[in-house]
């Protein structure tokens, strides 16, 4: 990620962090759309556990954004954690994505 290594450029970090803002909103409400085709059979459950858990993250990650402030990271600390969070996301997502059962369809041959 860019952002530490252009905190001492105000006009390149503005622009980073406006370009991570807009990827943000992007990608709740893909997420969202993602987890409701996913749970065709409880699609007002899976719309509420989807809901719910950006609004954890839209709690914690600033929470634990400003706690790192007081760490020895100081004012990199809040982009330090967002790589941080990245990062587990991304193994965590590689570790439990399951091919979606159109998937096994198109690889079967079938639709």
């Amino acid at each position: 990620m860019l952002s530490p290594l252009l905190a001492a450029h105000p006009a390149a970090l503005l622009v980073l962090v406006s370009t991570q803002g807009a990827l943000a909103f992007a990608v709740g409400s893909t997420l969202i759309a993602r987890v409701l085709y996913a749970a065709v059979d409880a699609p007002t459950m899976g719309g509420a556990y989807a809901t719910a858990a950006l609004n954890v993250g839209a709690v914690a990650g600033p929470a634990m954004g400003a706690a790192s402030l007081a760490t020895s990271a100081g004012e990199l600390g809040p982009v330090w954690v967002a790589i941080g969070l990245t990062a587990v996301t991304l193994v965590t997502m590689v570790l439990l994505v399951r091919p979606s059962p159109a998937a096994d369809l198109r690889a079967s041959g079938v639709g």
